[in-house]
């Protein structure tokens, strides 16, 4: 054991200090923010979960009273709505310690408990992601070189836009470090069962973990297509995996309401045509957006009391979402144009690092009249800070996707690690393309983890130039 700490001390070491951190940092967060105010429509709310993060805790609360009244695990899981995986986490956590999750305010309001023991959540969170760096940095260690693997372990431990994750409670810190133990088992190159269903069960959490990975497999399957080429048992068995944690959300979901589906319906009910449907369409015609929304709001409900629709019925909000998807594809059809520059606005949003949100997004609230009135402003009060630091960010990730593009082009044999940044680098354009139109710098955080690896192998590049100057 103590040739073991000798031989990975730098990980050991860089890992314990950001696990001090993030617990510092969580215990200052709990003490400062974990309190309950009242919104500008008069509803109670506690600062540290709110919005969707209340409507996650809302589901768990729903989950841990089952567990209580001796429902069973499996009869309490929740249907996937918004979230799945971090209902049950929550939900679970709190039915083990016996806590409650709400309390009543005098006037009969709900409202999520303070100092309810919401820190060991965080410790659970903190200890799974920094294991999860430790078992990448073992499969590291055997890829790449050592000043490389420093800044690579350094960076995806410390930097602020990853770290500030593990002391909150939005889903981002179990994803990433689900995002870590799969590369951790890409990396391992492995042709057996286990592995390879593994790989594919992971892929399966993270849907259930975050929706938006729900085409995470695709990606992968273009990993394995130029790793494993024409052998056909890891394709079987990842897929296999994969198809077992999906087919079980789907028959979870059936069993609940009657209806099979896998993707969220409220997630695909408020989607790309609740919110830019009537901006696509109001450009069309040269029209207001307010005036879009209202004449496409008015078609739908013509929609709705011509076919009958009852959206209380799960199959009847089924196919008003398939109406809505195929109302939005028709105006993204007839003006791709402003549909493709407002796109490339939003993604210039996201892209901006932000080291911050975290610890922001608990000083904001949508029902303040300057949320509604100049939200422009409301929202992006730090965005010059956070400019500034991107642009140090990307000015050495440039150099290192520099540094990959020379080895590309050089005609010389790819390594597993090529193959693995090319990876990586599809995992970049699948999160920006499936999120990019909502312009929220929070969903670029599953991108940053690539990022590191070009922003480490930038500053190596950078730290080689100035030493032979030196």
């Amino acid at each position: 054991m103590i040739r073991n700490l000798k031989k990975n001390k730098f990980e050991y070491a860089i890992v314990s200090i950001s696990i001090v951190i993030s617990l510092l940092w969580s215990i200052y967060s709990l003490n400062n923010f974990d309190k309950t105010k009242i919104n500008f429509n008069g509803n109670w709310y506690n600062q540290l979960l709110y919005e969707d993060l209340a409507h996650n805790w809302k589901s768990a609360d729903k989950f841990k009273k089952k567990l209580d009244r001796g429902d069973g695990f499996f009869n309490s899981i929740p249907v996937y709505e918004k979230f799945l995986l971090p209902n049950i986490f929550v939900g679970y956590y709190y039915h083990l310690i016996d806590q409650d999750i709400y309390e009543k305010k005098d006037n009969g309001q709900k409202v999520i408990k303070i100092r309810n023991y919401k820190f060991g959540l965080l410790i659970f969170q903190i200890i799974i992601f920094y294991l999860s760096i430790l078992l990448f940095a073992k499969e590291l260690k055997k890829k790449v070189n050592g000043n490389l693997f420093k800044f690579i372990i350094f960076f995806l431990s410390l930097e602020p836009s990853i770290l500030q994750w593990h002391s909150s409670f939005w889903t981002e810190s179990l994803f990433l470090s689900m995002m870590l133990i799969l590369f951790s088992l890409l990396l391992k190159k492995s042709n057996g069962i286990l592995i390879n269903l593994i790989v594919g069960v992971l892929i399966g959490f993270m849907f259930m973990q975050r929706s938006v990975s729900f085409l995470y497999i695709v990606p992968v399957f273009i990993y394995y297509v130029l790793i494993y080429k024409k052998k056909i048992k890891p394709y079987f068995f990842f897929i296999t995996g994969f198809l077992l944690i999906v087919l079980f959300t789907g028959y979870n979901n059936y069993k609940k309401t009657n209806y099979f589906h896998i993707l969220s319906l409220p997630h695909q009910y408020y989607s790309f045509y609740h919110y830019f449907a009537h901006e696509i369409y109001a450009d069309r015609k040269n029209i207001s957006s307010k005036e879009a929304k209202k004449i496409l709001t008015d078609e739908e409900k013509k929609w709705i009391e011509n076919n009958n629709i009852d959206l209380y019925e799960v199959e009847d909000y089924a196919k008003n979402v398939d109406y809505r998807n195929k109302i939005f594809i028709r105006e993204a059809l007839m003006n791709p144009i402003y549909l493709f520059t407002k796109f490339i606005k939003k993604i210039t949003v996201m892209c901006i690092i932000h080291p911050l949100w975290v610890h922001q997004s608990y000083y904001v609230d949508k029902t303040d009249p300057e949320a509604i009135n100049n939200p422009k402003k409301y929202y992006h009060k730090h965005i010059l800070k956070n400019v500034i630091y991107s642009i140090f960010i990307y000015f050495f990730t440039f150099f290192g996707i520099l540094e990959f593009l020379k080895k590309i082009f050089s005609k010389s044999k790819l390594n597993d690690f090529d193959i693995f940044l090319f990876f990586n680098t599809v995992s970049i354009f699948y999160f920006i393309g499936i999120s990019g139109l909502w312009g929220n710098p929070k969903y670029f955080a599953p991108c940053m983890i690539s990022v590191i690896f070009f922003f480490s192998m930038g500053v190596e590049r950078v730290k080689k130039f100035f030493e032979k100057k030196i």
